[in-house]
C-alpha cells in the first residue's frame, strides 16, 4: 500500500490506493456468448467540473447524487486509453454493482488505511484476489460466458483530494503499484465504477471533500 500526503495549501490532503487483480478463470465447458450489460459510456453527459468536484455522501435512491462523479472517473479513464490508441471500455451494469457493493461496505466498516488492504474486507473469508473475484461473480459478470479475468483499483481521498480528477490522476501518474497498468490493458473488455463522498478511512472521517472509489474492469470471452 502506498501512502501520499501533500500539503499544497494549508489544507491537508491524504489518498491511499491499491490495486490487485484476479487471474484468468478458465471456462469450465465450451463458451457462449455472453449477456450484452455493457453499454457505450456518454461523456456528454456529465457536468464540466464534474471531475473536479467530490461526490457526495448521499447518492439517492438512484444515485444521481453520485453519478456525474462516477461518470467523469470512467471518461478520465477512457480519455487515457483512447490517447494511447485504445479501445474505450464501455460500462458493465454487474462490473458496477460489484464496484458499488465494494464501496458501500468500505465506507460503513472503514478498515482502509495504512497497512491495511482495502480489497480485503475483513469480514469477509479469502484474500483480496479471492474477494475480488468473488464480488465480480456474485454480480453476475460472464455468467454465461467462457473464460474471464477481473481487475479492481480504488481510490480513497479528502482535503482537495477527494475528486475523480485526483483519484485518476493517482492512478496514472503517482502510484507504482500497478493502476496505470490495468487502465492501460488492452486486454479489458468492460469497465464499473463507484463513488461516494466520504472516507474508508478513519482518519478520515470528519475531513472535507472526502470521496471514496473504486473501480473494477473485466473481459468475458464469448
Amino acid at each position: 500500500m502506498r501512502i501520499h500526503i501533500s500539503r499544497p495549501t494549508a489544507v491537508v490532503s491524504f489518498a491511499v490506493a491499491v490495486a490487485l487483480s484476479v487471474p484468468v478463470v478458465p471456462a469450465a465447458g465450451p463458451a457462449v456468448a455472453a449477456p450484452a450489460s455493457a453499454t457505450p459510456v456518454d461523456c456528454s453527459a456529465m457536468g464540466p467540473d464534474a471531475d473536479d468536484i467530490a461526490p457526495s455522501a448521499n447518492p439517492g435512491r438512484f444515485g444521481f447524487g453520485t453519478m456525474f462523479q462516477t461518470l467523469a472517473t470512467v471518461c478520465l479513464i477512457n480519455d487515457e486509453r483512447r490517447r494511447l490508441g485504445l479501445e474505450e471500455l464501455p460500462l458493465d451494469s454487474e462490473l458496477t454493482s460489484a464496484a458499488r457493493t465494494h464501496l458501500n461496505n468500505s465506507l460503513t466498516q472503514q478498515w482502509w488505511g495504512k497497512g491495511r488492504n482495502p480489497h480485503q474486507n475483513p469480514q469477509v473469508a479469502g484474500s483480496g484476489d479471492q474477494q475480488i473475484g468473488r464480488r465480480i461473480k456474485d454480480a453476475g459478470y460472464c455468467a454465461n460466458g467462457g473464460a474471464w479475468t477481473g481487475r479492481e483499483i480504488v481510490y480513497n481521498g479528502w482535503g482537495g483530494s477527494g475528486t475523480p480528477k485526483a483519484a485518476v490522476n493517482w492512478w496514472l501518474n503517482i502510484s507504482t503499484q500497478g493502476h496505470a497498468e490495468i487502465i492501460r490493458d488492452p486486454s479489458l473488455t468492460d469497465i464499473g465504477a463507484a463513488s461516494r463522498g466520504g472516507a474508508a478511512d478513519r482518519a478520515g472521517a470528519n475531513q472535507s471533500q472526502a470521496g471514496t472509489y473504486v473501480v473494477t474492469f473485466g473481459s468475458c470471452e464469448s
